[in-house]
């Protein structure tokens, strides 16, 4: 019998740890481990053997490991191996062992691989996009000034000049200019300060359902795919309802021409998810999917910079608005995008609290 709240605190962690007893049955698992699919004995079986719940192939290796460890009383690491379970699922792990002589057990400690080429890959993305998002700030600041010469400039040549020919191209160039002087202007104000408070994602989900359906003009098939049990996040409602219309409108523009367009709203909730280079363990997941024609692989790595855009007459800013917005929550906004289908997901942290488990 494992004593729990000795052992409690090992639910804090994101590695998957499991402890068995000397003829490798599982006596205990963190919330981490039965995140991945590790199941408990269930009070049914005498034995819950984790050779059971592994293939053959992996348990050649594995079972040589754990003996080893209980034989000899050492640590073992093994890494980069490629754990294979009952159900024939792979995922590149590194794992170590140790035989605990004081309770009698042997502790297995597994770190996913994939997580960390995805923690490295989440930080770059970050670093790089917030460089990016710098640079387009200080070129807007120096850009405003020079609009408002333009602009005054403008002004006095109309007041001059009344006849036809003058008046037409004198209002273009003001009417223009008054046009980036407010796309600067967007790019230089920083997201609001988040009203922060509890709220369901789904009431945010259904503002944004009744907005996009609201538009007439598209004939675009909206599809509501929802995990009803996430549990109320900590936000600011509207600006999450300004983000999450802001990609959406962004897919319905990109289906104008599309047979059949169809965008599905999807919520799920996640564990061990890596966001900005640092992994949680339950995160509220967003999908926003259109079978759209893509977004071109020479635009991917500029998404979500301000002023880039595939539409003709695009400002190229709802991504990055929805970006910031995202980020002074704490979350991440990434996508993945090919012919006929493109996928925004949105990634916000959540703080559950901790709950105790029934150790068999």
């Amino acid at each position: 019998m494992v004593n729990k709240k000795e052992f409690s605190f090992l639910n804090q962690l994101t590695s998957e740890i499991l402890i068995l007893d000397d003829d490798l049955n599982i006596i205990w698992l963190n919330y981490a481990a039965l995140n991945k699919g590790w199941i408990l004995n269930n009070g049914n079986k005498k034995s819950n053997l984790i050779t059971d719940q592994l293939s053959d192939e992996t348990n050649i290796v594995l079972v040589k490991l754990f003996n080893s460890a209980i034989g000899k009383n050492i640590s073992q690491t093994k890494r980069d191996f490629e754990l294979i379970d009952s159900k024939m699922k792979k995922r590149e792990i590194d794992i170590t062992v140790r035989w605990s002589n004081t309770y009698k057990f042997l502790i297995v400690e597994i770190l996913c691989v994939d997580n960390l080429n995805k923690i490295i890959d989440s930080t770059k993305t970050f670093s790089t996009q917030k460089i990016a998002a710098n640079l387009a700030r200080t070129l807007a600041h120096e850009v405003k000034n020079p609009l408002s010469g333009i602009r005054g400039s403008a002004q006095i040549l109309e007041k001059k000049y009344k006849d036809e020919f003058a008046t037409k191209f004198l209002k273009i160039i003001i009417d223009e200019t008054d046009r980036l002087n407010s796309i600067v202007t967007k790019i230089l104000t920083p997201p609001s300060k988040p009203n922060l408070s509890l709220f369901n994602i789904h009431s945010a989900l259904e503002k944004v359902y009744a907005l996009a359906e609201a538009d007439k003009e598209n004939k675009i098939t909206l599809k509501r795919d929802y995990d009803p049990s996430i549990p109320e996040i900590n936000g600011d409602e509207n600006l999450f309802v300004q983000a999450i219309l802001n990609i959406v409108k962004n897919s319905q523009q990109a289906m104008e021409n599309s047979k059949n367009p169809l965008i599905t709203i999807k919520s799920r909730i996640q564990h061990g998810r890596p966001i900005n280079g640092k992994i949680h363990q339950t995160v509220c997941c967003i999908d926003i999917t259109d079978n759209g024609p893509g977004i071109p692989k020479d635009l991917h790595d500029q998404v979500f910079f301000p002023m880039v855009s595939v539409k003709e007459n695009g400002s190229g800013l709802g991504l990055t608005i929805a970006q910031d917005i995202i980020r002074i929550h704490g979350g991440g906004l990434n996508f993945k995008s090919k012919p006929g289908e493109t996928t925004f997901s949105i990634f916000i942290p959540m703080k559950i609290e901790s709950k105790e488990v029934k150790i068999a």
